[in-house]
């Protein structure tokens, strides 16, 4: 179990930098008068949040970690192991896509 949790922090630690500089992007854009969407993903089931940066659904990913590590028994959690994976999964993905387009 530790070497999941592990390995969940270290992918969370690996895009926070990635994250705080798209959202630094995200506000030039905004201030050029670009960036005119209301949240980053599209109704994804994977984050019960909506926003236009980045962080907060970062922040929500590590407040699952969390749980999961707090909660000690990843057995009994599996649906959250999975969501966590998927949410890292899927801001890795967006995140290297918006510094490609950005």
């Amino acid at each position: 179990m530790e070497n999941i949790i592990s390995s969940l922090e270290e992918n969370l630690k690996s895009l926070y930098r990635k994250a705080v500089d798209a959202d630094i992007r995200i506000n030039d854009l905004k201030k050029q008068g670009h960036g005119k969407f209301g949240h980053i993903f599209k109704q994804e089931d994977l984050f019960s949040i909506k926003a236009n940066k980045f962080m907060p659904y970062l922040e929500e990913t590590a407040a699952k970690i969390l749980h999961l590590k707090e909660s000690g028994d990843l057995t009994s959690h599996q649906d959250e192991l999975e969501t966590v994976v998927k949410q890292l999964h899927l801001l890795h993905k967006t995140l290297a896509e918006f510094k490609v387009v950005v």
